[in-house]
């Protein structure tokens, strides 16, 4: 968390996030994101999945209450690297917690 001037929660705060990514229980690559607060309850995240065979970056806007991890939301695939070059889709995040959260990613090439 990254408080950008304000005591307590205020816009311009960031969140950073770094993650490991598993497929059937093996690692299968990592996420790093950003997310920003726009708005008293609203974030805009980006972000991007690095996977064996290429990167997969993604965006989304989220309104939720401070304090309160988002309920399942879906992200936007914005674009992609190597075997993803030409990518389009979407995630679905689900059951979002301190520790982590489920993630399924749905992708056209």
């Amino acid at each position: 968390m990254v408080d950008n001037g304000t005591s307590g929660p205020g816009i311009g705060d960031q969140i950073i996030i770094t993650a490991n990514l598993f497929r059937n229980g093996a690692g299968y690559g990592t996420e790093g994101a950003v997310c920003t607060r726009v708005a008293a309850e609203t974030t805009h995240c980006s972000g991007t999945f690095s996977l064996p065979r290429g990167q997969v970056s993604w965006q989304h806007l989220k309104t939720s209450p401070i304090g309160t991890p988002p309920s399942d939301f879906d992200i936007a695939v914005t674009g992609g690297t190597g075997a993803y070059a030409t990518v389009r889709g979407y995630a679905r995040v689900a059951r979002i917690a301190e520790s982590g959260g489920a993630l399924a990613l749905y992708l056209l090439h």
